[in-house]
């Protein structure tokens, strides 16, 4: 039981520490708008929504609050999320990146749903754990970007 331990332990120095340089050229930024997951039968207009997931069951749709209107008939969760865009600093080869991301949330004990696009890693979390993940991500070396009129 020991060594595995150690084994499972050796692997995650070896990955945190490869990330250094990785995500000390890496930022995030707090990206405007509220996010409702909804369930849908039919999507209309999918260029006004954050995503759109098509799998063999259902149809989810990620958008902002203001868009709820537009969607027709929906379930959604009743929680509303914050988005944390994440660009890493050597996308497509940083081996542990999203790992390092998500265990520093979850051990803090946030929950997250993260998904990835061509150059950015989209982390939506809680509205009610939006500071708190933003503290942790700037003392794991990230830095935060912000622009007029927006703080983190």
């Amino acid at each position: 039981m020991q060594i595995a331990y150690f084994v499972i332990m050796s692997t995650e120095i070896y990955y945190k520490d490869s990330l250094i340089e990785v995500i000390k050229a890496s930022w995030f930024r707090i990206e405007d708008g509220t996010y409702i997951y909804t369930r849908v039968k039919k999507v209309q207009h999918p260029e006004k929504h954050l995503l759109v997931i098509h799998d063999r069951d259902e149809i989810t749709v990620v958008t902002e609050e203001k868009n709820l209107p537009g969607l027709g008939a929906y379930e959604s969760n009743k929680e509303k999320w914050k988005l944390v865009n994440i660009r890493c600093g050597k996308p497509f080869y940083c081996v542990g990146f999203i790992a390092y991301i998500t265990d520093a949330l979850a051990g803090e004990g946030i929950d997250i749903v993260i998904t990835s696009s061509f150059s950015n890693d989209l982390v939506l979390v809680m509205e009610n754990d939006l500071q708190k993940t933003i503290e942790i991500l700037i003392a794991k070396g990230f830095s935060c970007i912000t622009f007029p009129g927006h703080s983190a």
